[in-house]
């Protein structure tokens, strides 16, 4: 099948809302999503878009692609087709969450699934070369979520899992090569960088690793938030800088070699009279691009800061769960009210916005949509909604540019490989379009 104009990202986010039809509310309804007023573009920004050059990328090997989540603008075709589409075990449930992107390097693509199951696929064909489920307990099996993410460096397939476990095998035949305990469940894909690996786990404490051997190195602990969202963000790290968020709203720069913390600060709710802004969580990657670093908390703050100092440099109003995608001196973001804008990176003055559909039924505003997204690729962004519809937009204005549907309702945040799109849907299936 071809695509029309493009492909994906995906939709995932729960939210929830409760009426009394035997007493009904008087006055306006106002959606416990929005904040403050819509986005609007700055119409004194005059400002051309210039992306940077198309760059063929052959690994995504951690969430986010690299340490830094900084891509730019992985090479892709104008025109890609379904080459394969492949099963990797067992996909989400009432009972299970998937939310473990794919990781590849070296033409094999790794997922794993609601229950433990890693399966390794050759990038070219989606054959199965080897397969192995990571979990030591089978008990385990009725973990809400248990792979919580991939990761790969040095000829190693590093696993973070709900059991509150680390596991290490050889990315190239699944051998065990060493396990690590940390008693609270990973709820974080593991960031990798210089020689360890830094995972968050459910209760908010950021932990070190050595990349040999799975000892535990440092750990942070930040504050106990009660409320949060499910998963958590890879920590970001870049010239010798690390960046991690947590569920407190805290955002903490440390030395990735010991722990020893630069500067914190903590992005907390903007508004009190909407019932999202009483969770703190930041549940987007932080991105490090060059000296800035760019956070989007699901309170309602994007924020710039210094990345050495800490320094607020601009703040935003915009409230998220997706990684923002910065590209060249552009960053675009993803609201939680389905708004796509382009900012200006140095200064956070917008340059355009796009109201994304919210409903699947717009006339009786039913069926909430959930959008999941941008990534940049080939020259354009691509997002995926809760219905199944895939759209590509102009990254220059904000144009719809091409949509198609999806096989699945869902699917997580795609990696871009050799030229290739790799998405897993929330059935569990992986599907590759070059």
């Amino acid at each position: 099948m071809i695509l029309r104009g493009i492909v994906f990202a995906a939709g995932l986010l729960v939210a929830a809302c409760s009426s009394d039809a035997e007493a009904p509310l008087t006055g306006k309804k106002i959606s416990v999503l929005a904040y403050g007023n819509e986005l609007a573009p700055d119409k004194e920004l005059k400002k051309t878009v210039l992306l940077p050059a198309p760059e063929s990328v052959d690994e995504w090997a951690q969430a986010g692609g690299m340490a830094h989540h900084a891509m730019q603008n992985p090479a892709l075709s104008a025109k890609i087709i379904r080459a394969w589409s492949v099963d990797i075990g067992k996909g989400a449930g009432k009972r299970h969450a998937l939310i473990a992107e794919p990781v590849g390097q070296k033409g094999i693509v790794y997922t794993i699934d609601a229950k433990g199951l890693v399966r390794a696929f050759a990038a070219s064909s989606g054959k199965v070369i080897w397969e192995k489920n990571v979990l030591s307990d089978k008990s385990a099996r009725r973990l809400s979520v248990v792979g919580a993410g991939l990761g790969l460096d040095n000829g190693l397939l590093f696993a973070a899992l709900g059991t509150g476990e680390v596991v290490a095998v050889d990315a190239y035949n699944g051998k065990e090569m060493w396990r690590a305990e940390l008693k609270s469940p990973v709820r974080s894909a593991p960031a990798i960088y210089g020689g360890r690996l830094f995972v968050l786990t459910a209760d908010n404490k950021l932990t070190a690793l050595a990349q040999d051997d799975g000892r535990v190195l440092w750990r942070h602990y930040a504050f106990l938030e009660s409320v949060s969202l499910l998963g958590k963000a890879a920590p970001a790290l870049d010239n010798g800088i690390g960046i991690a968020v947590f569920a407190s709203g805290e955002v903490v720069a440390f030395r990735p070699e010991n722990g020893s913390l630069l500067w914190t600060e903590t992005l907390g709710a903007t508004r009190l009279n909407d019932a999202s802004s009483k969770i703190n969580d930041i549940r987007a990657r932080p991105v490090i691009a060059g000296d800035k670093v760019f956070v989007v908390a699901s309170g309602g703050l994007l924020s710039a800061l210094d990345l050495k100092s800490g320094a607020v440099l601009w703040e935003r109003e915009i409230a998220g769960v997706n990684q923002p995608w910065i590209a060249g001196d552009i960053l675009y973001v993803l609201s939680s009210n389905a708004e796509l804008a382009a900012l200006d990176a140095a200064s956070g003055r917008v340059l355009w916005v796009n109201q994304l559909a919210r409903w699947k039924n717009p006339d009786k505003k039913k069926d909430r949509l959930f959008w999941t997204g941008p990534v940049l690729a080939g020259n354009r962004l691509l997002l995926t909604n809760s219905d199944g519809k895939v759209i590509a937009v102009a990254p220059q204005t904000g144009t719809i540019i091409g949509w198609d549907d999806l096989d699945a309702s869902d699917s997580l945040a795609p990696i871009v490989m050799n030229e290739t799109l790799y998405f897993l849907t929330q059935d569990g299936k992986l599907v590759a379009y070059r």
